[in-house]
């Protein structure tokens, strides 16, 4: 059965304008699919929500986009993700992950933290109790009173005992019985020996006189009361003081 001519003519109409539609819905989602991604950003403190001016962001670490004087910056990529490195001066940097897709619009809020620096902070090391001890050694001999022997020099002078590196100063002699050699000031009377100290304290002669060279770091030696520190005047220091200072005392 034909159908009539005019029924023919409404028919053709409405396929024609049916793929007019089609077409149309066609390029109109072709259009959308090739337009890039928009993200509007703004960069803020976030503890006010004040816009951070020339704030810095780097896309994928490697292209960089500076926010205007409201913090606001645009990005206009294709659809993928992207790291957003965000930060300025005078704040803490942050990174965000965010994800554009084809034709579509994206607004965020960077907030960032300020960076507070704390004040300077001075470290003073205390002075191991070897070196203070030590210091009040350099500080009397620089004071040109007594007679000092640094490690320096007992090293040099390869001196096997005590009483040998004490031998070498002008004003003390060597005097040597059957069983051991002693030292004593020239100007001491016979049989008056120094009092000797061991690391600031008052030792007795034979425990004193044997400490080996290798151990000693300093001597001081003192020839009369007259010249004796205070710190020295011990029971016999009117024979002179040999006041010796070790490497390895506290």
């Amino acid at each position: 059965m034909s159908l009539p001519r005019h029924a023919i003519s409404l028919h053709r109409v409405a396929l024609l304008l049916l793929d007019a539609l089609s077409l149309g819905s066609g390029t109109l989602a072709s259009a959308q699919q090739g337009r890039p991604g928009l993200l509007h950003g703004h960069v803020v403190v976030r503890a006010s929500g004040e816009g951070v001016p020339g704030a810095r962001v780097v896309l994928n670490a490697h292209d960089t986009i500076v926010a205007d004087t409201g913090g606001r910056f645009d990005v206009v990529r294709e659809e993928g993700h992207y790291l957003l490195e965000v930060s300025a001066p005078g704040y803490s940097p942050e990174a965000w992950r965010i994800k554009l897709r084809d034709g579509k619009t994206l607004e965020h809020v960077f907030e960032l933290e300020p960076a507070y620096e704390l004040p300077g902070v001075v470290v003073e090391g205390k002075r191991p109790p070897s070196d203070a001890r030590f210091a009040d050694f350099e500080r009397r001999r620089h004071s040109g009173t007594g007679y000092f022997i640094t490690q320096e020099q007992i090293e040099r002078s390869r001196a096997a005992t005590l009483v040998d590196v004490l031998a070498s100063v002008r004003g003390i002699e060597q005097v040597c019985t059957a069983n051991d050699c002693l030292a004593k000031m020239v100007r001491s009377p016979p049989g008056c020996l120094p009092q000797y100290f061991l690391d600031g304290h008052e030792s007795t002669p034979y425990f004193a006189r044997h400490t080996p060279p290798r151990d000693i770091r300093g001597i001081e030696i003192y020839r009369g009361s007259s010249e004796t520190p205070a710190e020295f005047l011990g029971t016999n220091s009117g024979c002179g003081v040999i006041a010796i200072w070790t490497k390895s005392a506290p």
